[in-house]
């Protein structure tokens, strides 16, 4: 389940990046979140006929989750895409496992076994060689845009810990569909705020634009991440997160795939890193 999200993620990236060229950032973010938030809302009426309840304590932390994981996530990483390079976001991406293995160390006093740090390492290695040795790969100072990405990346991963923490008590579906709905809100308020609705783009009515929409909210969003919910639920956060090293694999796998990008000896000793590392890392 775990490497079919990284899939579905890896293709939702090419996704976002087409609809950037002719959407605003801001309503890209939140174009997707409302048919995210419309697909989780169905699929709950769907399956209990009602929508769930929730105490103080619950609701606040749902909040605060749709905050961080919804729209700091999405807002921050807009951004920082538009500061940065692909190169410095897939970099920082890869770093997604040390930050979780250091906040479940924190937030959940989790023992960091030697085996897991080899294989964070590992993972780290493969990707940097996936992506320093792409002919278009420049290494670049980290700047503001770098900044904003790991950010972004910060907000994703402990909204991931509240997440671990409200499945004990709530499903899957029940935790996606509530921080999915209250981030979704705080977009369209951001939105509505900000931008001018008069000035989306005839192309937004385009067969292409909508399917890439489609795509992006029902599987690459909704889909994905209850997904998502369910596996930090089963194996926890720190485990779950070794495997965002699949996520720039796949995206390069895909870019050679549909844009006819060569492969190098370099990519098949960055896959076996990321297996040997994975493996060490969840075992």
């Amino acid at each position: 389940m775990l490497l079919a999200i990284m899939v579905a993620w890896a293709l939702n990236i090419t996704a976002v990046k087409a609809l950037t060229s002719v959407l605003d950032e801001i309503w890209v973010a939140t174009l997707r979140m409302v048919v995210a938030s419309a697909v989780l809302t169905v699929c709950l009426l769907a399956r209990d006929r009602r929508l769930p309840r929730f105490d103080r304590r619950q609701l606040a932390a749902l909040g605060f989750a749709g905050f961080l994981m919804v729209y700091a996530n999405q807002l921050l990483f807009s951004r920082g895409m538009h500061l940065s390079t692909a190169t410095s976001a897939a970099l920082i991406m890869a770093l997604s496992p040390s930050i979780s293995v250091a906040a479940a160390a924190v937030l959940f006093r989790e023992r960091i076994p030697a085996l897991r740090v080899l294989g964070i390492f590992l993972g780290f290695a493969g990707v940097a060689l996936v992506i320093f040795n792409r002919r278009d790969a420049s290494e670049v100072a980290a700047g503001l845009g770098e900044v904003v990405l790991l950010m972004g990346l910060i907000t994703f991963v402990f909204g991931g810990a509240l997440v671990q923490r409200l499945a004990k008590r709530l499903d899957s579906l029940v935790i996606g569909w509530a921080i999915y709905v209250g981030g979704t809100a705080m977009l369209v308020v951001h939105a509505l705020a900000t931008q001018d609705v008069r000035a989306l783009p005839p192309e937004l009515l385009d067969g292409r634009t909508l399917l890439l929409v489609l795509y992006s909210g029902v599987l690459g969003t909704a889909v994905s991440n209850v997904a998502w919910y369910q596996a930090i639920a089963t194996v926890g956060m720190a485990k779950a997160a070794l495997f965002f090293y699949w996520l720039p694999i796949f995206g390069i796998a895909f870019a050679a795939a549909f844009l006819g990008e060569a492969l190098s000896v370099w990519h098949i000793v960055a896959l076996a890193a990321v297996i040997i590392g994975t493996r060490l890392g969840t075992r």
